[in-house]
C-alpha cells in the first residue's frame, strides 16, 4: 500500500510529462491500493474534467488500483503538518493520509518528498 501525490497520477495520464515513463513504471510495479486523500483525487481530475473525460479517466485509475481513503483527517493534524513543513495544504493531505495508514507516499514534488520516509 502507498498513498500517490498528484504529480505521479498526472504524469502518469499525460505522455508528454517530463515523469511520465517513470510514472508508468512506478504504477506497474506497485502492489494495489494506490491511495489518494480526496483533495488529491480532485487535483487528478482536473484536466480530465476540463475534456470532459473525467468519468472514463477515473475508470482507467481504478482498473490499476486507485482507491479514494476515507480515513478521518483531523483538521488539526492539517493545520500543524502546514505549519512544520511549508507545504501547501493538498500536500499535507497527502502526508496526513499516509501517517494514518502508516503509508509511504511516491511523489515527484521535491519539496513534498522531503518530508516524506523514503519508500
Amino acid at each position: 500500500m502507498i498513498v500517490v501525490d498528484a504529480s505521479v497520477l498526472i504524469a502518469y495520464l499525460d505522455p508528454y510529462d517530463a515523469h511520465h515513463s517513470a510514472a508508468v513504471e512506478l504504477l506497474a510495479n506497485a502492489t494495489p491500493p494506490l491511495l489518494l486523500h480526496p483533495v488529491t483525487a480532485a487535483e487528478v481530475l482536473v484536466a480530465p474534467v476540463r475534456r470532459r473525460v473525467a468519468e472514463s479517466v477515473w475508470a482507467d485509475l481504478v482498473a490499476i488500483g486507485v482507491e479514494v481513503d476515507h480515513s478521518p483527517i483531523d483538521p488539526l493534524q492539517l493545520a500543524q503538518l502546514r505549519v512544520e513543513t511549508g507545504c501547501k495544504m493538498p500536500d499535507c493531505c497527502v502526508l496526513a493520509v499516509a501517517a494514518a495508514r502508516a503509508a509511504a507516499v511516491v511523489t515527484f514534488d521535491e519539496r513534498l518528498a522531503r518530508h516524506t520516509s523514503p519508500t
